[in-house]
């Protein structure tokens, strides 16, 4: 019996292991791709990318549920050449998450249309026609969807819809530039950086007796430490980072 459950036991803690070492390996990826403009185009070039118009996804109907088709960078060039468009509109799309393999998965909107957008909107029935698809509302679509597309297909039209309320510095009123993965904007005329915003969930002191936990970060002065704090990405789950809050 002793024996059963040291096995049980082990091939537990052998799971929760691989979870976690999944979970740390993919967000070094993703961090790695949101700060290296070239690792980002590089990943484009094996990732696929899930369409939108005007921010609705584009869903297919199998059975009682919904579908969200992915495409190749080949396959969306091709589509963006037969309706006429440059290329050079892909530089819209953003990061929105990867898969074990490190293939990263990339949103763009082909509907969002601005004085300063590089393309004009395409229109939505040729799109729906061509794609074989349907542009629906996510909110209309989310219980009909699977959990891995339901979440990145939310995170992907938070993300989108925040670049396109926020193309512009407040401050000096000039266009500002996104990165190659959507996860900053930055002012040319000022270098003033914008990020997505992100929402505090908790925080929470570790404690063992008279012992507690306490971090700190390389940018915290000599001698402060802090609790834990959780943060929620836009359109993410919650990730912990040190809340500069206790000194030590």
């Amino acid at each position: 019996m002793s024996l059963y459950c040291g096995m049980a036991c082990r091939r537990k803690f052998f799971w929760c292991y691989r979870l976690l070492s999944t979970y740390v390996t993919k967000t070094r990826y993703l961090f790695e791709l949101k700060e290296d403009d070239d690792a980002c185009k590089k990943a484009q070039q094996t990732g696929a990318f899930y369409l939108f118009h005007s921010l609705a996804p584009l869903l297919q109907t199998s059975a009682h549920q919904y579908l969200a088709p992915r495409h190749s960078l080949l396959e969306l060039e091709r589509l963006l050449g037969k309706f006429g468009q440059d290329a050079q509109r892909i530089e819209d799309s953003v990061l929105i998450g990867c898969s074990e393999q490190q293939e990263a998965w990339f949103a763009l909107d082909l509907g969002l249309d601005s004085s300063f957008s590089i393309s004009a909107s395409l229109h939505k029935p040729e799109m729906e026609t061509e794609l074989k698809g349907s542009f629906i509302e996510l909110r209309k679509a989310l219980f009909q969807l699977n959990a891995r597309d339901a979440s990145l297909l939310s995170t992907a039209q938070a993300l989108l819809r925040w670049h396109d309320a926020h193309q512009f510095c407040s401050r000096s009123g000039q266009p500002t530039k996104k990165n190659v993965a959507g996860s900053k904007r930055v002012c040319p005329s000022n270098n003033i950086i914008y990020y997505p915003q992100m929402a505090p969930v908790v925080i929470t002191l570790v404690s063992d007796g008279t012992r507690c936990l306490l971090a700190r970060q390389s940018s915290f002065p000599k001698g402060m430490y802090s609790a834990l704090a959780g943060f929620c990405d836009i359109g993410k789950e919650d990730r912990v980072s040190p809340c500069c809050l206790d000194q030590s």
